[in-house]
């Protein structure tokens, strides 16, 4: 990729950022995520799900995605959070359970589950 001179960012960014938001962006960084996943590199999935919710904040999916990544990295409150905004978008089972393995996982660690 070629680096424009003295921002740093490159060219397909800076159109990228142009185009945002739009429904059409981000499938690509979160199919990326999805495979970093797979291969446990979860801080870089974790990269390029925020940059996929930012160019698209329509998709609840990113959300789901990014709210797996953040539990599986065990940042739960934050995790819950973006479980929370996918469900507000979608409705999905997916997200829901997703949601109450998040929620247990906090009970667990306050001592609160039953």
């Amino acid at each position: 990729m070629t680096r424009a001179p003295g921002n740093g960012r490159n060219r397909d960014e800076r159109r990228e950022d142009a185009l945002r938001p739009c429904r059409y962006l981000g499938y690509d960084r979160d199919s990326l995520a999805r495979y970093l996943m797979q291969r446990c590199a979860f801080e870089l999935a974790e990269t390029q799900l925020r940059r996929a919710i930012w160019l698209n904040p329509f998709e609840p999916a990113f959300k789901h995605h990014l709210a797996l990544c953040l539990y599986r990295q065990n940042k739960l409150q934050e995790a819950r959070d973006w479980a929370r905004k996918a469900l507000e978008q979608k409705d999905e089972p997916n997200t829901r359970d997703l949601l109450d393995l998040i929620q247990h996982k906090l009970d667990e660690e306050r001592g609160t589950h039953g």
